[in-house]
């Protein structure tokens, strides 16, 4: 194993241990209720004190993320291991910071499962310098991987979990990847635990072919209590889908999209097969065709949720659904379900529209109005609002 003379190790008091991650943020100048059930921090002994008076000032993720023991990532540790990546990547030896990451995710997998490993990302990672297709995570546990600022950036290179287990990916743009999965990040293969927050992800919609690129957020194979929140995602055809396909095994589940922007994109946003999901005060807009797209049995709870210029109205050939904010379309052999609370429809079919199932999540949380969402969203969504200090 490579020498880690770079990191800074540290033993995390006890609170720490029981969720709390070391993430100061931005104060926004605004008020509105929380989104997360938890209690707002303050007194944190490592980054101050912190408040939440902003429903994107929240160091737990809510929904599915927040069950099945929490997500709490590299912090969450007894021992955590943080590394700075533009420090570490040039006195360690690597030629380019990529593969210095890379090799600091497959060290991980050989500590004991009470440690940490946190990586600030504060460089660019580009495909023309990275060695491999992909950046792999697979078969860790307790990993946070943050942009510092705005300088966490990843140009055509993804992230893929394979196995991985209570992880946190924060404040990274990541975007036009067209090489490894083709996804900006892919969480599969029994992968649990994830909490993907506050990242910029996006390829190129007009110009290309629809297959060029594939999804923003895969979500697939078995991957379960997964947390999507705050991300800005954008100009894509496929932005996102939480199954492989119509298998059993091949879905992903229990998976909460919570204040997301979903703007200027084709289509799945997200599909969704087999799956419980809550989309929870989304912001949808200028989507082309369609955007719920639930199948073979979903259940799905879309709440509070803003929808403006989504979908075309068109009847699908395969299943007659009309082509907009929720429904089944382009085939599956079976339709999916929708419990339809709250939202807001501008300039989108939607008369059509109502629910299909009383599904409900077993977690607590605190829903906006579909107005107020759309507000928060808009000035809260994506890169540089939470600040990620090394």
């Amino acid at each position: 194993m490579r020498l880690l003379a770079t990191s800074r190790q540290r033993r995390r008091p006890a609170i720490l241990a029981a969720g709390l991650t070391t993430l100061a943020v931005v104060a926004v100048t605004m008020s509105a209720p929380s989104t997360s059930a938890a209690t707002p921090l303050s007194g944190n002994p490592e980054s101050g004190s912190l408040s939440a008076t902003s429903p994107a000032q929240t160091e737990q993720p809510v929904g599915y993320a927040s069950m099945n023991g929490g997500t709490t990532g590299g912090f969450g540790a007894e021992v955590v291991h943080e590394y700075t990546l533009s420090e570490y990547w040039p006195s360690a030896g690597y030629s380019n910071p990529g593969d210095a990451m890379y090799d600091l995710i497959k060290e991980h997998d050989d500590r004991p499962s009470n440690e940490g490993l946190v990586i600030y990302v504060d460089q660019t990672i580009r495909s023309s310098e990275f060695s491999d297709a992909k950046m792999h995570v697979n078969d860790v546990e307790n990993v946070s991987i943050l942009g510092v600022g705005t300088q966490g950036e990843f140009d055509g290179v993804g992230l893929s979990l394979r196995n991985s287990h209570n992880v946190v990916i924060r404040n990274l743009r990541i975007h036009h990847v067209d090489t490894g999965e083709r996804d900006g990040i892919t969480v599969q293969k029994l992968s649990s635990n994830v909490w993907i927050d506050h990242n910029e992800i996006y390829n190129v919609f007009q110009g290309v072919d629809k297959d060029h690129y594939d999804g923003l957020i895969d979500i697939k194979d078995g991957a379960r209590y997964v947390t999507v929140s705050w991300n800005h995602l954008h100009d894509s055809w496929k932005t996102g889908l939480t199954a492989g396909g119509d298998s059993a095994s091949s879905a992903g589940d229990y998976i909460t999209y919570a204040n997301n922007w979903f703007q200027n994109v084709n289509s799945r946003v997200p599909l969704i097969r087999r799956s419980h999901v809550h989309m929870l005060n989304n912001y949808f807009q200028d989507v082309a065709d369609t955007a719920i797209n639930a199948r073979m049995g979903a259940q799905v709870l879309v709440e509070g949720n803003y929808f403006e210029n989504v979908g075309t109205g068109a009847v699908d050939e395969v299943t007659g659904d009309i082509h907009g904010p929720v429904g089944w379309f382009y085939g599956s052999n079976a339709t999916g379900y929708w419990n339809l609370v709250d939202n807001v429809y501008v300039n989108t079919p939607n008369e059509h529209l109502k629910s299909t199932t009383d599904f409900t999540v077993p977690y607590a949380y605190d829903a906006l109005s579909p107005t107020n969402a759309r507000t928060q969203v808009i000035q809260n969504a994506g890169i540089g609002l939470v600040n990620v200090t090394p």
